[in-house]
């Protein structure tokens, strides 16, 4: 951190006008935040700036000691074991790790310690321990960074302990680093490093290579790209000499496995492979796939009911959607911040211009995690950690360090063992609404944030409005727990019967047995949140037939998956006399049932199929309210 081009202290303003502008021929930029000044009265002094600081990093220490003994995610903890052992064993040669150098370097000096200690690498706290003091270290370097800022432009104490507080003790960064056993903080501290060496004179060649210390550490750092191509283009001589050290950056991180001769190896696996590894519209991530397509559906779905043979299938393939969708949004990044060049809104002489590049790259981060397919759980952290810097040089701005904390804290807990199909769609709602938010506000600017200001006062200045909310939210949540706990069952006519009444003649499947009425695994039958009286739980591949009454006329059934697992992947089909007469488009999770009415004149033998698509894993099928109709009696003659 530095402060080469941070003019001298003025006076303070009152705390009602604590925002200045450093020069009256240079605007301020419009992304709803307004420039502060340094304090020569500061609220604190350079000692007590001191305690507190080592106050807020010592409570950092003992809660990532603490929650190092959290039950974590023991999978990705066996990445770190066997990596371990490669590096332990034969070093970098033939090194199979689908990461970037930089941790893999520290995985091999831990593979160095166990050696030294004589202790067998395996799966435990230990490993764990050692694994993340990277990830400890970087937590601890986040706070340091973010104290230096509000040392030097805080104008009040409560956003001083606030910012702290949330940089400090804030429960995504636990969740991922120290419970969970991830890295995904340390990538974005090389970020936030070369933002700030970007605005700085005496360090501002070094900018391109510590980004690319970030993008050799994680490859999402990519996300921040429409942000270091404005950073590039306001000083572009200057960048291209720090673009060749970024070459010798890459080949200095790269150089043990150059040495040994795995250097293609080693690249492809962290940047190539790593692109086409997840085939799913998200992996546990509370995007917008989570209400498109539910968790871990293909990326190759065609989205709102799009033919495949239709000329728009291509552009509404899932994976093209996301990638179309995020690249709108960095384009909009980038244009904006070139404008602002060329209009010198992001003049030099403003110590604050960092604040509109963390904008920036919290807008991208955001859409990368929003938008983009096979996104993971844990990919909202680098919004997270840049919101947490943005908001300690705007005070206005606490809305999105809680609103990104909250997502991103609730979507590892979820995947870490809380039940989910009520909370994902919900908190996917939530994500969504805080990248609108934030597109809204870097399409409009400071006219959004007034707006959002004068709307937020007027409704929460309404007399009573807080028991108002009470009253609605009780009804409309009591109401649809009510509609999703009632039963849905048909109403039967005279001729009508249900297929559950008829015994079945042949039932085979590939996992547990056939339940008349219950899921697979015995439950009560829900789909799509919504409980159903009657129906068959099977699992994939099955069969189930009937031998059918004479005069049966029709068949009415719904189909899906059942709600006890959030994604799988089959195929329905009925079958009658060996003809197939109806199939289903595929499931993967997230859709509505699928309601079918499907002609049975002249079938004696009804075959009810389900087939799985891929692995047959979670398959747990439902044949839901199956109604057969018969032929209603020709009345008698007179």
């Amino acid at each position: 951190m530095n402060n080469d081009n941070i003019p001298p202290p003025t006076t303070a303003e009152p705390a009602s006008n604590i925002a200045t502008n450093p020069s009256a021929d240079i605007p301020v930029h419009t992304t709803g935040f307004v420039p502060l000044t340094p304090l020569t009265n500061s609220y604190y002094t350079a000692k007590q700036f001191l305690t507190w600081f080592q106050f807020y990093l010592c409570a950092a220490i003992f809660a990532n000691l603490g929650l190092l003994f959290w039950d974590g995610n023991g999978g990705d903890i066996g990445f770190w074991e066997d990596w371990v052992k490669q590096l332990a064993n034969r070093g970098y040669k033939d090194f199979n790790g689908n990461y970037p150098p930089l941790y893999i370097h520290w995985l091999y000096l831990v593979g160095k310690l166990y050696t030294y200690l004589q202790l067998p690498v395996e799966n435990n706290l230990f490993l764990k321990f050692v694994s993340l003091i990277p990830i400890f270290l970087s937590h601890f370097l986040l706070i340091t960074i973010v104290h230096r800022l509000l040392k030097k432009h805080s104008a009040a104490i409560n956003h001083y302990h606030i910012a702290m507080l949330l940089t400090a003790l804030n429960p995504a960064l636990f969740m991922n680093g120290p419970i969970w056993g991830q890295v995904d903080v340390l990538p974005v501290i090389p970020v936030l490093l070369a933002i700030l060496a970007s605005t700085s004179n005496r360090y501002r060649a070094l900018t391109f290579p510590i980004y690319t210390v970030a993008l050799l550490t994680k490859f999402q750092m990519i996300a921040f790209a429409p942000v270091m191509g404005v950073i590039f283009f306001r000083h572009y001589k200057i960048h291209m000499i720090g673009g060749a050290l970024s070459i010798l950056t890459i080949a200095l991180l790269f150089l043990p496995s150059i040495v040994v001769g795995s250097f293609g190896q080693s690249f492809k696996l962290a940047y190539v492979d790593v692109l086409h590894q997840y085939g799913a519209t998200t992996m546990g991530a509370a995007n917008i796939w989570i209400l498109l397509t539910g968790n871990a559906a293909p990326d190759t779905i065609i989205l709102f009911g799009i033919e495949p043979d239709s000329p728009l299938a291509t552009l509404f393939k899932a994976k093209n959607f996301g990638m179309i969708g995020f690249f709108l949004v960095c384009l909009a990044v980038f244009l904006q911040g070139m404008g602002k060049l060329v209009d010198r809104e992001l003049p030099e002489t403003n110590p604050h211009n960092a604040a509109q590049l963390f904008f920036y790259g919290m807008v991208c981060t955001m859409a990368f995690f929003a938008l983009l397919p096979a996104m993971h759980e844990r990919y909202l952290l680098p919004a997270v950690i840049v919101s947490l810097v943005y908001y300690a040089l705007n005070p206005n701005k606490v809305i999105y360090p809680l609103l990104f904390t909250f997502v991103s804290a609730f979507n590892v807990a979820m995947c870490l063992g809380i039940r989910t199909s009520h909370v994902w769609p919900a908190i996917s709602w939530i994500m969504m609404g805080a990248f609108t938010y934030a597109v809204i506000e870097l399409l409009l600017g400071k006219y959004w944030s007034n707006f959002t200001k004068k709307i937020f006062f007027w409704f929460f200045g309404i007399n009573y409005v807080a028991l108002l909310v009470l009253v609605v939210s009780f009804y409309l949540i009591g109401q649809r727990l009510y509609e999703e706990s009632k039963p849905i069952e048909p109403a039967l006519q005279p001729h009508q019967m249900f297929l559950t009444e008829l015994p079945v003649t042949l039932t085979k499947q590939d996992y547990g047995q056939l339940n008349i009425d219950k899921s697979v695994n015995g439950s009560v039958l829900r789909a799509n949140e919504h409980r159903y009286a009657k129906g068959l739980g099977t699992h994939a591949n099955s069969v189930i037939e009937y031998q059918l009454p004479p005069q049966t006329k029709m068949l009415s059934v719904s189909v899906a998956l059942d709600d006890e697992v959030e994604s799988a992947s089959v195929k329905f089909s009925v079958w009658g006399d060996e003809q197939l007469l109806w199939e289903s488009r595929n499931h993967y999770g997230g859709e509505a049932p699928e309601h079918a009415e499907i002609n049975l004149e002249s079938v004696s033998r009804l075959r009810l199929q389900v087939d799985g698509i891929n692995d047959i894993g979670g398959d747990h099928a439902d044949w839901l309210n199956p109604v057969i109709t018969l032929k209603e009696p020709t009345p008698a003659a007179p």
